[in-house]
């Protein structure tokens, strides 16, 4: 399975950059941002906690304002439980890489050559690469250790839809702020709780190679 989402993140890359040969300029940027985390658990209130996200991307014109936007990133949540379900978990933390085919939709024409706003959307694919846990068993103690990932125990892959709005300027600074929804729930194991990721995102990027005429 890791050895497919690799190769599902080249797929999408070099697919992107050889089917826009025609179409414009291809941009490379790199982005980097902050999380506002919230884990929807059905076993236990929970605390919101504080992540991060850093990663490359690329705007390759589709036509006109359209332009499609894929990204890979690597992504850190977490999730912390108010109590101490038992037979369960109350805390998580983990690293992700996400693989996310975004389309991006200016205000402006790029004719124009002006700053613009700019909404973007669609989906994520998530790959966990490691983490920790904290679990209770039966008499409801505590253990931390690695996350455990698994058909029966966590969830390695999991999916999102993303929706944000954003701003770039014509040097190629970019701002974004962002609202992911988690849905996968990401407990594999039988009689499970629910446990859904969502994040209020707020991020920078930067253009390489984009600079006003």
């Amino acid at each position: 399975m890791k050895k497919f989402f690799l190769l599902l993140s080249a797929v999408i890359f070099f697919v992107s950059f050889s089917h826009a040969q025609d179409l414009g300029k291809i941009y490379f940027g790199l982005k980097a941002g902050y999380n506002f985390q919230i884990a929807n658990y059905s076993a236990s209130e929970t605390n919101p906690t504080h992540s991060g996200y850093a990663g490359v991307m690329l705007k390759v014109p589709f036509e006109n304002r359209l332009h499609f936007v894929p990204q890979i990133d690597f992504n850190y949540r977490s999730m912390d439980a108010k109590s101490l379900p038992l037979k369960t978990y109350s805390k998580i933390s983990e690293w992700q890489c996400r693989v996310l085919p975004l389309v991006q939709i200016d205000f402006k024409k790029p004719e124009e050559k002006k700053n613009t706003a700019f909404v973007q959307f669609g989906p994520s694919i998530g790959f966990g690469i490691t983490g920790k846990q904290t679990m209770q068993d039966n008499n409801g103690v505590p253990a931390t250790g690695k996350l455990k990932y698994g058909f029966m125990e966590y969830g390695q892959f999991d999916a999102s839809a993303h929706l944000g709005l954003g701003y770039e300027t014509t040097k190629g600074f970019r701002m974004l702020i962002e609202y992911t929804y988690g849905l996968s729930s990401m407990i594999n194991t039988d009689n499970a709780p629910l446990l859904k990721y969502q994040a209020f995102s707020a991020g920078i990027g930067y253009w390489f190679g984009k600079k006003k005429k």
